[in-house]
């Protein structure tokens, strides 16, 4: 079942006028949703007025009912708006179609062909049970906000340069580094996955159909960030869709600094880095957290945070080659109230 194509100014313009919405009541749900999108990145209708009922408690709004709100959803999807109005069985194959269960999605939370909403159910489930984070000016996030945490780790990361000759593999084979005497700022870094993607979009693996396209759009997409980017960005990603625990997505970006050459010996620069991951991710408004940092939701349920991780294979290689000093990061862990579970 396909998501239906925007309709033309002019067959929108007629469909509000059919609406009986007033300008004044569009222009306020327009920026109400988007703002609810950038902050929750999936949730139903019904939540939505819960949302709306909870900010007219707290700050001047459009009055509306319940059905104006419902009604205006049925036209955003036929609207180019940066979200995703969702019958509920296009999302939930079983589930009728019922105003209150329409699914509102970021668009970049649901990206075209196979398991599209694989993102999109994870931040549904990891979400449940948690409140929303509804504050004053919730309004104010139909563009989200710098965060600065996320801006000085990008700065630190920019910084750092490439200094190995060679690194190993996730099968453990030894591979020069094609970024040795580069910073973090100077190039574009396409992962494993990334370039096998690549390889099936040009049509260069057996058994998939190319789209010359798509794979030019990825391309571009994927050089159009520096390396230093591309690690805070996947960073952001995971904390957001709430998929990997963070202890997995820490592992994820050692491994990555890895493969881009970057060699964390000494334990002032690995503490640092260790310390701006922690900050940028406690410091998130999170989809997977109904908009709260994690730092907010402690306070919230205080048994919400992270407590406890393990180490997986790669990082324990690392530490095993004397790549990384495993009590240093340990200590650096503990001071975050995480334990490490051997």
């Amino acid at each position: 079942m396909s998501y239906p194509k925007p309709l033309s100014e002019k067959a929108i313009r007629r469909l509000y006028d059919e609406s009986g919405l007033s300008e004044r009541k569009i222009s306020f749900l327009r920026t109400f949703f988007s703002a609810c999108a950038n902050l929750y990145g999936a949730f139903f209708a019904e939540e939505a007025w819960d949302v709306y009922g909870e900010l007219s408690s707290k700050a001047p709004v459009v009055k509306l009912q319940r059905k104006e709100l419902y009604k205006a959803l049925g036209i955003f999807r036929r609207e180019n708006v940066p979200f995703y109005v969702f019958e509920a069985d296009e999302v939930y194959t079983e589930e009728k179609r019922v105003d209150k269960y329409k699914v509102i999605a970021l668009r970049e939370l649901v990206p075209g062909g196979y398991g599209k909403f694989v993102n999109l159910y994870s931040v549904i489930e990891t979400s449940q049970g948690k409140p929303f984070y509804v504050p004053e000016d919730l309004l104010s996030y139909e563009t989200m906000p710098a965060n600065p945490y996320e801006l000085k780790l990008l700065a630190m990361l920019s910084q750092m340069e490439s200094t190995l000759d060679e690194y190993e593999d996730a099968g453990g084979h030894k591979r020069p580094c094609q970024y040795k005497g580069k910073r973090l700022s100077d190039f574009s870094y396409v992962s494993g996955s990334e370039v096998f993607e690549l390889k099936c979009l040009r049509g260069e693996i057996e058994g998939y159909k190319g789209n010359e396209k798509k794979a030019e759009e990825l391309a571009r997409r994927l050089n159009s960030v520096t390396a230093a980017e591309y690690l805070v960005d996947n960073l952001r990603w995971r904390s957001h869709v709430g998929r990997v625990p963070l202890s997995r997505s820490l592992e994820y970006f050692l491994d990555d600094l890895n493969i881009m050459g970057v060699e964390l010996s000494r334990k002032d620069q690995l503490d640092e880095i260790l310390r701006a991951v922690n900050n940028m991710h406690n410091h998130q408004h999170l989809w997977c957290n109904h908009g709260w940092s994690p730092e907010e939701l402690s306070k919230q349920i205080p048994a919400s945070g992270i407590t406890s991780l393990s180490f997986g294979p790669n990082m324990q290689r690392a530490f095993a080659e004397g790549a990384m000093d495993k009590d240093e990061l340990v200590r650096e862990l503990s001071k975050m109230g995480i334990e490490v579970l051997e």
